[in-house]
C-alpha cells in the first residue's frame, strides 16, 4: 500500500497531464456529448472530477470520521489491485450506462478548468484528513472494503486507468 504522501504525489503529477492537455481540446471538442456508453473528452473529465470530488472523496471523509467496518476486508479483485498490481488492470471496464453515472457533458472549457483545481484542492485537504483517521471502511462497488488511505490511492489509479480511454479519443 503506497504511503500517503506517494498517492498525493501520484494525483499532482496525473491531475498536471489532464489539466495541460486540456488546452490541446477546443471549446466545442470539450462541450461536445457523447453517448451514454462512449463518452466524449469532456465526459471523461467531468467523470474524473466528480467521482473525486462527490464519490471518493465522500468515502474518504466517512471512513476517517468513522470506526465502522473495519474488519471487512477487500474481495479479489481489490486485492489484486492493491496488493499485486498498484494500479487498475489495463482493461475497459464496463459499467451498465445510467443518469447516475454516465456524466453530462461539460457547459465549458473553463468548468473543466476550475473542476481540476478544486479536485487538487480537495485532495491536499483529504491528505491532511488522513492525519486523523479513525479507521473505518466503506464499500466499493468492484474491490470491497476501503479504508481511507485505500481511496485516497484509488483516485490517482483512477485518473491514471482513464488514459488510455483518452488516447482512444485523441486518435478520432
Amino acid at each position: 500500500m503506497k504511503a500517503i504522501e506517494e498517492s498525493f504525489k501520484d494525483f499532482e503529477k496525473i491531475q498536471k497531464v489532464w489539466f495541460e492537455a486540456l488546452n490541446a481540446y477546443s471549446e466545442a471538442e470539450i462541450t461536445k456529448k457523447g453517448t451514454d456508453n462512449y463518452w466524449s473528452i469532456g465526459q471523461i473529465y467531468l467523470h474524473l472530477i466528480n467521482s473525486t470530488i462527490a464519490f471518493h472523496g465522500k468515502q474518504i471523509e466517512l471512513c476517517v470520521m468513522a470506526k465502522n467496518e473495519g474488519n471487512c476486508k477487500k474481495n479479489f479483485k481489490g486485492f489484486m489491485v492493491y496488493n499485486i498490481l498498484g494500479k487498475f488492470p489495463p482493461v475497459k471496464i464496463k459499467v451498465p450506462a445510467s443518469s447516475d453515472y454516465t456524466p453530462n457533458a461539460p457547459m465549458s472549457k473553463s468548468e473543466v478548468e476550475l473542476g481540476l483545481e478544486e479536485a487538487l484542492r480537495k485532495m491536499k485537504i483529504w491528505k491532511d484528513l488522513l492525519n486523523n483517521d479513525l479507521g473505518g471502511k466503506t464499500p466499493h462497488p468492484g474491490f470491497g472494503f476501503l479504508n481511507a488511505q485505500e481511496w485516497f490511492a484509488l483516485i490517482p489509479m483512477h485518473w491514471q486507468h482513464h488514459l488510455r480511454q483518452k488516447r482512444d479519443r485523441d486518435k478520432e
